[in-house]
């Protein structure tokens, strides 16, 4: 409910959360990024839902060569109010590494419907 005592519908929220896999060892380090979605009625609920999220991720289990690996949630990076509709809205930007010169001619052609996604899930 908000200030007045009215009920707050959930909108769609997106978080983006860091994570550490490592070994127990200490020979094995890789971060990880992942963005999830969701449903909170405000910032607050979205926070408490994107720890528990990632919380619920975390993990630690004995690879096949018998080393023990530990999955921890570093933290939460973002946390973005999507909105009622998700349809086009961007979720995840990554800003590549900036070059002094452009390997592409202004006039090249790209072609991304070539392109072959692959599907994480």
């Amino acid at each position: 409910m908000d200030e007045r005592g009215t009920e707050l519908s959930p909108v769609w929220f997106s978080a983006t959360l860091r994570f550490a896999s490592f070994t127990e060892d200490g020979r094995y380090f890789q971060p990880d990024v992942s963005v999830y979605t969701f449903k909170a009625v405000d910032h607050t609920s979205a926070f408490d839902r994107a720890l528990q999220i990632g919380r619920g991720a975390e993990r630690s289990f004995v690879n096949a060569l018998g080393v023990r690996i530990r999955i921890a949630l570093v933290d939460i990076e973002t946390l973005n109010m999507l909105g009622d509709e998700l349809d086009g809205v961007e979720v995840f930007y990554c800003p590549g590494q900036e070059h002094d010169t452009s390997p592409y001619t202004w006039d090249h052609s790209f072609t991304p419907e070539r392109s072959t996604p692959y599907t994480a899930l």
